[in-house]
């Protein structure tokens, strides 16, 4: 009977990626699933699979990242102006990269060091951020991406280039001892930091990693963009934790995290934002609504399932 429980919780976000598709090809009369706009759903969500995939080790440990949007823009306006003072498009890169992972390690030491609670930590970073990218772009005009970035808008070299990406995190998710601890954390923190893990450490990791993908993220966005905008990055950090959980990642992280979750979450955010922009809802609003939505129910599902599986455990203690 466990084994059957485990394995439909395997399955659940691919019946939900499937369910989605169907419904949005009946909705849109065929539309979703034109060669065209396959190609479109594939390229629209190469920013929020790159994301997610550091950001799930923030997630597996219960965690969240409220930064992971304004670290993309901040990451993609502070290369901005390297390229402007060296015309380097590698210096840019580099630049944005650095930025990404000092904000994700900013994040890791308050969490890790201050204990201060991840959500005001990153909403801090978040708030105070978004006011120097704005009085940045206030004085600076808004500068157009090099050929060399541009190149990343082509799907020979996109495509290879995400798949080298998810790989890299998988592993290290999936088969290294960082991606171990960080689902130990989510499980019990007092339990893993008695058997000698180094949860100070991998807080700080994992917060880097999410820094990490939030950059690389940017790049692909300002190929995709042409350019690094006011606008960039608005509530990308809902739309990257909207993916996660409707992956199948409980709230509360531990071993429900799993790499393949995040990414066919990524895919269903998409679809729905992709089909509500054939039936003409291409408004922001109601795509940030459907993913509060989203969002809402989750976390009840979350909340139930949690306290159902408290009463068990606390059942099957008595019975022994």
């Amino acid at each position: 009977m466990k084994k059957e429980r485990f394995e439909l919780n395997k399955l659940t976000p691919v019946v939900s990626l499937i369910v989605m598709l169907l419904v949005f090809t009946v909705l849109t009369k065929g539309s979703m699933i034109s060669p065209y706009n396959l190609s479109m759903l594939i390229d629209q969500s190469v920013v929020l699979i790159i994301a997610c995939c550091g950001t799930i080790f923030v997630s597996a440990q219960g965690r969240v990242d409220l930064s992971v949007g304004v670290n993309c823009a901040f990451s993609a306006v502070i290369g901005d102006l390297a390229y402007r003072a060296t015309g380097s498009s590698l210096i840019m890169v580099v630049t944005a990269l650095l930025v990404g992972v000092g904000i994700g390690l900013v994040n890791g030491i308050l969490i890790s060091r201050y204990k201060v609670p991840s959500f005001m930590a990153t909403l801090a970073i978040l708030i105070g951020l978004r006011g120097i990218i704005n009085y940045i772009q206030s004085i600076v005009s808004v500068n157009y991406a090099s050929d060399a970035i541009m190149m990343l808008s082509e799907n020979q070299i996109k495509l290879p280039l995400l798949i080298l990406i998810v790989l890299i995190f998988w592993y290290l998710f999936e088969y290294t001892s960082l991606g171990r601890y960080c689902k130990a954390i989510g499980e019990n923190e007092v339990v893993a930091s008695s058997v000698g893990m180094p949860v100070a450490r991998s807080k700080i990791a994992a917060y880097a990693l999410s820094g990490l993908t939030a950059a690389i993220s940017c790049i692909f966005l300002m190929a995709r963009l042409g350019g690094t905008s006011t606008t960039m990055g608005t509530f990308f950090e809902m739309k990257v934790m909207t993916a996660i959980y409707v992956g199948g990642v409980l709230v509360r992280g531990g071993s429900t995290a799993k790499m393949y979750k995040a990414i066919l979450g990524a895919f269903i955010v998409m679809i729905i934002e992709n089909g509500l922009k054939i039936m003409g809802y291409a408004s922001s609003e109601i795509s940030e609504f459907v993913q509060g939505l989203l969002l809402m129910v989750i976390l009840f599902l979350t909340v139930f399932f949690e306290l159902r599986r408290q009463k068990v455990k606390k059942a099957a203690g008595q019975e022994a």
